[in-house]
């Protein structure tokens, strides 16, 4: 009897084992740490790519890709490939080529506004970022996304939120919330209801070092 119930122990133990690897394993999978693993060493490029928010509409020359590059110096290279107009299907389109010529270790990525304001289905709009961020991880570097807001009646009066599919998002990017949705809250940080100016997209590039400074 001790016999049995020391085997029925060892079979009990290596049971909640196997469970607790299968979860974390399902974790892993779920991509819950978009940031893991991520590296910028000195020398490599950083492509900010994606809609007018990249291309720095309203900003006056100094969009946030332009003010991130002005930050990071000579230690990493910010390549803008912004698109004013771009929809999600347009990203996802053009991202391969990007990545081949340009190599990054990260990509920033500004998108999905478009989608919303042409009323593009969002389950649409969600299976082209995911896809973009597919290829983006497949060419060896780190995605991440800007959340956009949504259209509201509290954005009526200026108090706008992230639009739901960034939180879907959330397991296969790095999402960075609310920052997008705040300036464009704000008269003083916007050039237009849907662009912030200089000082705006200086919040934006606060908040893409702050990413960059956990890949260093």
């Amino acid at each position: 009897m001790p016999g049995l119930r020391a085997r029925g122990v060892r079979r009990l133990a290596a049971g909640v084992a196997a469970l607790l690897a299968a979860a974390a394993l399902a974790a892993c999978s779920r991509g819950e740490s978009p940031l893991a693993g991520c590296h910028l060493p000195s020398g490599a490029t950083v492509l900010a790519i994606g809609d007018s928010l990249t291309r720095g509409q309203g900003g006056d020359g100094e969009g946030y890709a332009e003010q991130l590059q002005q930050r990071l110096g000579e230690a990493v290279t910010v390549v803008q490939r912004g698109i004013n107009g771009e929809r999600s299907d347009g990203l996802l389109a053009r991202i391969d080529d990007a990545l081949a010529e340009h190599r990054p270790a990260l990509v920033l990525i500004t998108s999905g506004g478009n989608d919303v304001l042409r009323r593009v289905p969002a389950e649409r709009t969600r299976a082209n970022l995911k896809a973009v961020a597919e290829r983006v991880r497949a060419a060896g570097a780190v995605p991440v996304i800007f959340a956009v807001p949504q259209p509201s009646v509290a954005a009526v009066v200026g108090l706008l939120d992230d639009h739901p599919l960034f939180d879907d998002l959330a397991g296969d990017l790095h999402v960075i919330p609310d920052v997008v949705a705040e300036v464009l809250s704000d008269d003083a940080l916007k050039a237009d209801a849907i662009h912030p100016n200089r000082a705006g997209y200086t919040r934006l590039a606060d908040a893409a070092a702050a990413v960059l400074q956990r890949c260093r």
